[in-house]
C-alpha cells in the first residue's frame, strides 16, 4: 500500500469494477434499446436508458472507490511480535524487536517506543530500522532508553500481554531531535 493519486485510484476503481463486462453491456443496451424501440414512444427510451446505464457505471466505480480508500486509511501501528538481547554489531543498543510488516517503517528511519500503562502511553526508549526482511517484518534496535527501567527484562520474555502494551510510532519527540541537532 503505497501513496496513491486521486488520479490512480479512479484508474483502479474503473479496472477493478468489472470496467470491460460494463461497457459492453451498456453498448448492447443502448443499441438494443435504439433499434427496438417503437418511433411513437412519449418518452426517448433510447436516450434515457444509456444515460441510466452510464450513471450505474459511474456509481459502480464511485463505490470501488470510497472502498479502496477505506481500505488504505486503515493503516495501524505496528505491532512488536518478538524482543530479545540486540546482535553484536549494536552493541550499545538495549533491544532488538522484531516487528509485524507494515508501510509505515523503512530501512534506517528512527522511531519511539511508547508503554502502555494505566492508558498513558509513556515514551520509553527510541530506536531505529535497522532491517525490513524478506517477508516485510521489521528489526528495530532500540538505541535510547529513556524509562524501560525493569520493563525491558519483562518484554524480553515476549509475554503477549507485556508485548501488546508496546506501541511503536515512525515519529520521534522534538525535544529529542533538538538534542541531537544542539549536541
Amino acid at each position: 500500500m503505497g501513496n496513491m493519486s486521486f488520479g490512480n485510484l479512479l484508474w483502479e476503481s474503473v479496472v477493478k469494477s468489472w470496467g470491460g463486462m460494463l461497457t459492453f453491456l451498456s453498448f448492447g443496451a443502448a443499441l438494443l434499446v435504439f433499434y427496438l424501440t417503437p418511433k411513437n414512444t412519449s418518452v426517448a427510451i433510447n436516450h434515457v436508458l444509456p444515460i441510466f446505464i452510464l450513471l450505474f457505471f459511474l456509481a459502480v466505480v464511485s463505490l470501488r472507490a470510497a472502498w479502496i480508500s477505506f481500505g488504505y486509511s486503515k493503516l495501524i501501528l505496528p505491532k512488536v511480535i518478538h524482543v530479545k538481547e540486540p546482535p553484536k554489531a549494536y552493541k550499545n543498543a538495549f533491544a532488538l524487536f522484531l516487528v509485524k510488516p507494515t508501510p509505515l517503517l523503512s530501512h534506517d528511519a528512527i522511531i519511539s517506543v511508547y508503554y502502555l500503562e494505566d492508558g498513558l502511553e509513556q515514551l520509553v526508549g527510541v530506536g531505529k530500522v535497522v532491517n525490513v526482511q524478506n517477508d516485510k517484518k521489521v528489526q528495530i534496535v532500540v538505541t535510547n532508553d529513556y524509562d524501560f527501567g525493569e520493563k525491558l527484562n519483562n518484554l524480553k520474555r515476549n509475554s503477549k500481554d507485556e508485548l501488546d502494551k508496546l506501541v511503536i510510532k515512525s515519529s520521534v519527540p522534538s525535544f529529542i531531535l533538538e538534542n541531537v541537532y544542539n549536541g
